[in-house]
């Protein structure tokens, strides 16, 4: 086997450890093409009963995995959901403080008519909300507390 392996390295075209096996052992059926002389192919029933068991972990974790899935899928669901009520209620209480600002505005402006429309005697300044509004003060309040 040394001597053949030594004359083929010196040829043109070397042969390969398989083909020195083949020429010298011969073939023989049973091993597998491709693989050289190390595994035979199993055809026993523990081959089969591998296959088996391959094959109801591989439909296990499939059924897991269409579980897992269907799961994550509810969860969107409901997330999504609660996202459309929240945008809901964002959008009624803007509505709503949009409301009551324009209700404020119509107190202020009420206000001033109020106080500023009647005699103009003496002036004091009253804070509402972030808004200064003149109040009239009438002469006969600050006399009668003299």
């Amino acid at each position: 086997m040394r001597d053949l392996r030594a004359r083929s390295v010196s040829e043109e075209n070397p042969m390969t450890i398989d083909e020195i096996v083949d020429n010298i052992l011969g073939t023989r059926s049973g091993y597998i093409k491709g693989l050289g002389y190390g595994p035979k192919p199993n055809t026993t029933t523990a081959t089969k009963r591998r296959t088996v068991e391959l094959e109801d972990a591989l439909r296990r974790a499939k059924e897991d995995a269409a579980t897992a899935q269907h799961d994550l899928q509810e969860h969107l669901n409901v997330a999504e959901t609660e996202v459309a009520n929240q945008q809901i209620q964002i959008q009624t209480l803007t509505s709503e403080l949009g409301t009551l600002r324009a209700r404020q505005e119509e107190i202020l402006n009420e206000m001033k008519c109020h106080f500023i429309g009647s005699s103009p005697s003496r002036y004091m300044k009253v804070t509402i909300g972030s808004r200064l509004i003149a109040s009239e003060v009438s002469l006969h309040s600050s006399t009668s507390q003299s």
